[in-house]
């Protein structure tokens, strides 16, 4: 092991000056500094692009939802329609064309329900993104979306287990030759359809089970939370 020059050691030391040693420290530290600032800006650029990410995954599954909206609506706005008609005619059938019963015939038959997603939703509160997202206001809009989404579904669904509920023993007690009157559909059929109590009183139900505007409603809060979201995000 060679020996230390003390003498030479001392000369640097001595050469040194206290700019010298503050230049070399505030390097240090501006190194330091600039590595944290890179840091903080990766992840705060990856954390946008993660928010980003699940609210375009939001965005799709509202459309989605959307669909399976619009398509029991157009289920159920037969049934209104039937009822309507009916109710008009406060069920003296003949006084309705032939033709326009036919138009109408399956619909007592058909039982239906609404199903919506949230697992996009649910991925984003199971996160740590949620905490992340300054907009308040938009996060509580998707969850009262997802509210109206499910308060929908339960009232379609109660209407359409009510009409199972209704139509099903009905149509296990029909006789050969009624289920026959009952597939041509025409005056025949709604005879057999109107002598039963039940069946009666549930056609009178569809053109007033909602409450005005509250499924145009709910289509349009689906639709301007999407519209927020690809604003607010720049979806595509």
């Amino acid at each position: 092991m060679k020996n230390i020059n003390w003498s030479k050691v001392k000369t640097i030391v001595k050469g040194w000056r206290l700019g010298d040693f503050v230049r070399q420290i505030a390097v240090v530290v501006i190194g330091v500094v600039i590595t944290f600032m890179g840091s903080d800006l990766i992840t705060q650029n990856s954390e946008k692009k993660d928010i980003r990410s699940t609210m375009s995954l939001i965005r799709d599954e509202l459309k989605s939802n959307r669909e399976k909206y619009e398509n029991i609506v157009a289920e159920f706005s037969e049934d209104e329609a039937l009822s309507t008609l009916l109710a008009k005619h406060d069920l003296k059938i003949r006084t309705i064309p032939e033709d326009s019963l036919k138009q109408y015939a399956n619909v007592l038959g058909h039982i239906r329900g609404f199903s919506y997603t949230q697992n996009a939703l649910d991925i984003l509160k199971s996160s740590m993104l949620m905490q992340k997202i300054p907009d308040k206001d938009l996060l509580l809009q998707l969850t009262k979306v997802y509210d109206v989404m499910n308060g929908f579904k339960l009232t379609m669904d109660a209407y359409y287990e009510m009409k199972d509920q209704i139509m099903t023993p009905f149509n296990l007690a029909l006789t050969d030759e009624q289920m026959h009157r009952i597939y041509e559909g025409g005056y025949g059929a709604w005879d057999i359809y109107l002598a039963n109590l039940s069946v009666r009183n549930f056609v009178r139900v569809a053109q007033m089970y909602f409450t005005p505007d509250y499924v145009e409603n709910v289509g349009r809060r689906i639709d301007k939370v999407i519209q927020m979201l690809e604003e607010k995000y720049h979806l595509e």
